[in-house]
């Protein structure tokens, strides 16, 4: 089934010129023009990947991100589309949860190439609710539990559900904040140092039931990652 891209811009020339970019590809392509029209379409339609420009008026790429990411909890890939030595934005987008980027202007085949690698990425993701297995570690999201050996690790619910955040996208880093909304919510006024316990009490419990494999990855002066399977 042909995968289905929501392309978002403010600029219809720009739409015009996403849409060529994939007219020998086996896509799918929807277009919204702001913000609002994204986010009433994600809620909609099912989408396999969206093409993101951040310097949008009103609710910008930003802003609209976060909203995918914490108000509806999904985590459909985004690239987004920046402008040339905007370094700044491109490593807050990624903090944020985007899944890659592309530098504006650039060329048609390097822009296909990487939504075809997001989205062959994406595919080893599980969907919410079911479970499965990386680096040995069976996620049961039913029942708030992880597997190893048979044996159920004590984890709490936070732990789980931070633990499972990771798990389900390996090679993702997720900054401190970012993980703070999408587990205790926006309005949380909680110390970043949370997620530093959490993550420090799965290490323990991992080691505890002979885990000894690498995992969960330190990404110094942002946050964690789950280590993606060779």
């Amino acid at each position: 089934m042909e995968a289905k891209i929501l392309l978002v811009d403010d600029e219809q020339e720009m739409r015009k010129l996403l849409k060529v970019c994939f007219s020998a590809s086996p896509f799918q392509l929807d277009e919204a023009s702001n913000g609002d029209e994204a986010f009433l379409k994600v809620q909609e339609n099912n989408y396999d990947l969206i093409i993101l420009d951040i310097m949008m008026p009103e609710i910008d790429g930003f802003e609209l991100l976060n909203m995918l990411r914490v108000e509806l909890d999904t985590e459909i890939p985004v690239i987004l589309l920046t402008a040339l030595g905007d370094t700044e934005r491109v490593v807050e987008g990624l903090k944020r949860g985007a899944d890659d980027y592309v530098v504006k202007p650039f060329e048609p085949k390097e822009l296909v190439a990487r939504v075809e690698s997001v989205l062959r990425r994406s595919k080893s993701i599980s969907t919410k609710n079911e479970s499965f297995t990386i680096k040995g570690l069976d996620f049961h999201p039913n029942s708030y539990q992880v597997i190893y050996n048979n044996m159920p690790i004590p984890l709490t619910k936070k732990e789980f559900q931070i633990f499972l955040r990771l798990a389900k996208n390996p090679g993702r880093v997720y900054d401190r904040e970012h993980l703070l909304e999408l587990e205790w919510g926006l309005d949380y006024e909680g110390e970043n140092r949370t997620v530093d316990t959490h993550v420090k009490n799965i290490r323990e419990k991992l080691k505890a039931i002979k885990y000894d494999e690498p995992i969960i990855e330190t990404v110094w002066g942002i946050g964690y990652k789950v280590i993606e399977d060779v």
